[in-house]
């Protein structure tokens, strides 16, 4: 990682990017909220009220604070409207929002990194944060960060933007407490053998988070170097080729269709031999593989059952062959599903986009037994 000097650091007002930032990620959020389930969207007032106000993950803010900072930022939504995101003066140059390349090649030596890109449901999301390591992984560039000056409400502890990943350790600290406070029944034993591996006790973790909270930072980091492999996989995925994938999901976005597009590509990159699955299995890493499984959305559980199957029968005698009979198995028919999806897809150009969206409801959502209701980011 290359070394900042004080003459650098004099030619770029961070101050002055960080706000111009803010103010994009503020209008990228205003209307935001049907893009999330209504858990999801509270889930993530929460969290960004404590990463405006510096809070721990597991610290709590007091309801009526936390109600009136709500209350203003819906405000603010309101005031912005259907404003248009502000280009970024940067050392006296002005860039588009999502011109990354050159904006990053200005905030780098500052030890600076900028993401933008489009989530689920199309949301535009944008990052300004903190390098603290560089690597390289291949072909490929990670930066971790830490601090983060200017986020919106859509979070994830890591994100792939063409040759660059960006692996978030606040992101993947909030997401790991989120999931231990929100946690699921179905995903409770799956939580508490990974926190096992750890020395953590889920029950005493939920009952002390002030005394045992800092202790997940150490659980954190560890899984975040493992999290970036799926980010890995989907470099080296072509199943959908070139840019089809994306011309789904803006084809199809805020609709069943846009989350089964996600899902698939999701678990093609899990389960691809250089992603995170393949990693968990080659390293032995065993909290990795409990996480993988208590964090599996319902989509994804339904279509990739074997993992859990695989998982059960993995805890009593730790034979990784099972888990990666499951990987196989799984990737083949994510592929198979993949495949129809992109015909009928296809076939859509002469049918049109409502039969298509139709026919893939039909064809492959509605089998798996998850209602076309099932929308929204988590």
């Amino acid at each position: 990682m290359s070394t900042i000097t004080e003459a650098t650091a004099l030619t770029l007002d961070v101050a002055t990017v960080t706000r111009q930032i803010q103010a994009n990620c503020d209008i990228a959020d205003a209307g935001s909220g049907s893009v999330f389930s209504l858990c999801g969207f509270l889930l993530r007032l929460r969290d960004h009220y404590k990463w405006e106000h510096g809070f721990n993950p597991w610290e709590e803010p007091e309801p009526s604070d936390l109600l009136e900072w709500v209350e203003a930022r819906e405000e603010k939504w309101l005031e912005l409207g259907d404003e248009t995101f502000q280009p970024l003066v940067v050392e006296g140059n002005v860039y588009q929002p999502f011109d990354l390349d050159p904006i990053n090649d200005c905030l780098r030596p500052q030890g600076l990194v900028y993401g933008a890109g489009y989530v689920a449901g199309m949301k535009p999301s944008f990052l300004l944060a903190k390098i603290v390591e560089s690597r390289s992984v291949g072909s490929l560039t990670m930066d971790t960060v830490d601090r983060e000056l200017a986020r919106d409400l859509f979070v994830t502890p890591a994100m792939r933007q063409g040759n660059r990943i960006l692996a978030r350790r606040s992101a993947m600290l909030f997401f790991i407490w989120d999931q231990i406070l929100e946690m699921r029944p179905s995903a409770a034993s799956a939580l508490r053998y990974a926190l096992h591996q750890y020395g953590l006790d889920l029950g005493a973790l939920r009952r002390s988070p002030k005394e045992l909270g800092p202790r997940l930072h150490e659980v954190a980091a560890a899984e975040l170097a493992a999290w970036i492999y799926h980010e890995i996989g989907e470099a080296r995925e072509d199943t959908f080729g070139g840019t089809l994938w994306q011309e789904m999901v803006a084809t199809y976005a805020n609709s069943p269709v846009e989350i089964l597009a996600r899902v698939l590509k999701d678990l093609l990159a899990d389960t691809h031999p250089d992603g995170l699955l393949a990693h968990i299995i080659g390293s032995g890493l065993k909290s990795s593989l409990g996480f993988y499984v208590a964090f599996l959305r319902s989509f994804s559980r339904t279509v990739f059952p074997e993992i859990r199957e695989a998982f059960e029968q993995f805890v009593p005698d730790s034979d990784w062959s099972i888990v990666e009979q499951a990987r196989v198995r799984g990737r083949g028919r994510v592929i198979e599903m993949v495949d129809s999806l992109i015909a009928i897809h296809e076939t859509g150009r002469d049918r049109g986009t409502d039969w298509a969206r139709d026919e893939i409801i039909a064809a492959l959502i509605e089998p798996l037994g998850i209602p076309s209701a099932s929308r929204g980011i988590h």
